[in-house]
């Protein structure tokens, strides 16, 4: 009994030290429970708040911010000319070189210097005029032919008709000058020469895309097709008229400049010599 009696006040005492933690733990309890009250009022105040916050676009807002975030950045352009239709866009490129062509087929067919002038003893200018007025002659007539079957054949709109037939003249008469030069200089291999000109310039010239994606870029400032596709497309479509008037300086200086050249090729043609007489290429 005794030793039941220690182990019930042994007992009890532990019972008083859980009962007191117990009071303890409900306290803080009691404490965190406050807590946890005044953080979700805390939660529930901020949460309205934002709410409140949330914009309510009507229809035609949400639209507009719909646009502007799939299209963030808005582009304008200005035209100042524009071609009427595909067959018009390529309509310069392909009256260029249509004439070149046409200059080249002369410069084989006609041949570019008067033996008989040579012998006798004519003044090489005029030996050299002589030999390329009668294939420029041609060529005006072929810039009157294609302007006709292009602009009133083919019904493509053409702002200054006037302005695109002198300027297709001037041109045709400057590419007979160039191949004339280069045949009345190098015969044979200015002929070939003439065909390699147009394979270049069929790139360089810009009138299937644009030049400046070229690697070989200054070509299209050093050959004359780009010049007159170029002149031909701003008369054509009704651009500025500033950028004709050095397209139609460089061709002016390519005639000047080809017939100077058949000049003095003219000069180096009264001298015979035994490749001259007998050569070892002839077409």
């Amino acid at each position: 009994m005794a030793s039941g009696a220690g182990s019930i006040a042994a007992g009890q005492q532990s019972a008083l030290e859980a009962s007191t933690k117990l009071d303890s733990g409900a306290g803080a309890l009691q404490a965190g429970l406050g807590a946890l009250g005044t953080g979700a009022s805390t939660l529930h105040a901020d949460l309205a708040t934002a709410l409140s916050s949330i914009p309510n676009p009507s229809q035609a807002g949400r639209k507009a911010m719909a646009q502007t975030i799939g299209n963030p950045i808005g582009v304008s352009d200005t035209s100042q000319a524009t071609a009427g239709s595909y067959g018009a866009g390529l309509a310069p490129f392909f009256l260029s070189l249509a004439l070149w062509i046409g200059a080249y087929v002369l410069s084989v067919l006609v041949k570019p210097l008067s033996s008989r002038a040579l012998a006798a003893g004519q003044p090489s200018w005029r030996i050299a005029v002589g030999g390329w007025l009668p294939p420029a002659l041609f060529g005006l007539g072929q810039a009157g032919l294609a302007f006709t079957v292009v602009f009133f054949g083919l019904r493509i709109h053409v702002a200054h008709p006037g302005a695109v037939l002198a300027l297709m003249c001037i041109t045709s008469v400057a590419f007979v000058a160039i191949l004339h030069a280069l045949v009345c200089r190098l015969g044979a291999v200015g002929t070939f020469l003439g065909l390699v000109l147009m394979v270049v310039q069929l790139v360089s010239a810009g009138g299937t895309f644009p030049w400046q994606t070229l690697p070989l870029r200054a070509l299209h400032h050093v050959l004359p097709m780009g010049y007159a596709v170029d002149g031909i497309r701003r008369l054509m479509y009704g651009g500025s008229w500033a950028p004709v008037g050095a397209d139609l300086a460089v061709l002016s200086g390519y005639l000047l400049l080809a017939l100077a050249a058949s000049t003095f090729a003219a000069r180096r043609a009264r001298v015979w010599t035994p490749a001259r007489v007998k050569p070892e290429l002839a077409l």
